[in-house]
């Protein structure tokens, strides 16, 4: 099951391209640049074949040049297809440092979740030393979320007013602070200073369901 988000040419030359992967229902994004052709894949999910292929078949159709992977936690569900990713594109890897314990355990992780994962080698750069990330013509604002895990990030696109938020917010709910690492006032804290904080229009596309915006989380979510 797949969901495409198409924007007007006259206002964005910027594609947005969602995969729901793995048993998880993990929203993997392709997002690129129409002009330079240049893209960028945020928190791979794919963890079958089937859904590698999906993947690797529109990236191919579309003619895309995958700069970049950024992951913006580091939780399983997120990384399942991240050796896939970097195995198969000329490509970095942008991973969040305060998540670099999750990586070192992820055989607990796939343990806990009842699948397996093959070892991921630590990322070469550190997502929490940028401030922005350029993708073709355009700039991603980087914002540290920390929460639902230590290394909590979200992926700003103001020319197309939306954000990637990981699994620190939902439509009408937040992700768990159950977890390792996690903190629910620091995830409210974050979600109020570096999410509620932009326009009420920001259209917000999350690491699992349906998307929303900020003006209806600001409405509508029970936990905020």
């Amino acid at each position: 099951m797949t969901a495409t988000f198409f924007i007007p040419t006259f206002y964005t030359m910027l594609n947005f391209k969602t995969f729901i992967f793995n048993p998880f229902q993990v929203n993997t994004y392709v997002i690129h640049d129409t002009e330079t052709s240049e893209g960028i894949i945020v928190d791979p999910g794919n963890s079958r074949n089937k859904e590698n292929r999906n993947l690797s078949s529109f990236i191919e159709a579309n003619d895309i040049s995958i700069t970049k992977v950024v992951i913006t936690h580091g939780h399983i569900d997120h990384v399942f297809g991240l050796n896939y990713a970097s195995e198969n594109f000329t490509t970095d890897i942008y991973f969040p440092s305060p998540d670099y314990p999750l990586l070192e355990h992820l055989e607990k992780q796939s343990e806990m979740v009842g699948m397996t994962i093959n070892k991921i080698e630590k990322p070469k750069f550190d997502l929490h030393t940028f401030e922005e990330l350029i993708l073709g013509n355009y700039k991603i604002d980087i914002r540290k979320v920390p929460g639902h895990s230590p290394g909590g990030t979200i992926l700003v696109f103001h020319s197309e007013r939306k954000l990637l938020t990981g699994d620190t917010i939902f439509f009408e709910s937040v992700g768990r602070s159950d977890l390792y690492g996690g903190d629910f006032q620091e995830l409210k804290n974050s979600i109020s200073s570096q999410i509620l904080s932009l326009p009420d229009d920001y259209e917000i596309l999350p690491g699992h369901g349906p998307l929303t915006t900020v003006g209806h989380e600001k409405q509508h979510n029970p936990f905020l």
